[in-house]
């Protein structure tokens, strides 16, 4: 009798695709965020719209607004890089688990846990991931216990 670790396998697995899925459409996003004219023209309307605007952001009359628009736009580019990186780290752990949950599995059941933890601005992922990882810490500790296993 082993660990039957086959649904904590497959939360892991289906988490790691969603991760993936999110990640892509992040590097879409951070890749075309230059591009994006709706966007530009956004900024531009509302620093040209209200100087009050203008005051609270502490601008000068110096400014442009497209000098405004660029900088922003840039911001938010060096803002979006930090999820981006997230969610590569998040995928090579739920990969590492996921491949070395039979040989390691309180390992990836805390990988699993501490992954859903950072993953909580996201609603699905965290749930698969926290769950998998209890059942995993779960289903050790009952193997453990009918072999006769201290813990």
């Amino acid at each position: 009798m082993g660990l039957n670790l086959k649904v904590p396998k497959i939360l892991g697995i289906v988490s790691l695709v969603l991760l993936v899925i999110g990640f892509i459409l992040l590097l879409v996003i951070y890749t075309q965020i230059d591009n994006v004219d709706l966007f530009r023209d956004s900024l531009i309307e509302a620093y040209n719209s209200d100087p009050i605007y203008q005051e609270n952001l502490g601008l000068t009359n110096a400014d442009t607004p497209e000098g405004f628009a660029d900088g922003m736009i840039s911001t938010w580019k060096n803002l979006l890089l930090i999820p981006v990186i997230g969610a590569v780290l998040s995928i090579a752990a739920i990969l590492f688990s996921t491949i070395a949950m039979n040989k390691l599995p309180r390992t990836s059941a805390v990988l699993f846990i501490i992954v859903g933890v950072a993953n909580l601005f996201t609603v699905i992922i965290p749930i698969l991931l926290i769950t998998g990882g209890i059942m995993i810490l779960n289903r050790w500790s009952k193997y453990n216990k009918e072999a006769g296993i201290p813990a």
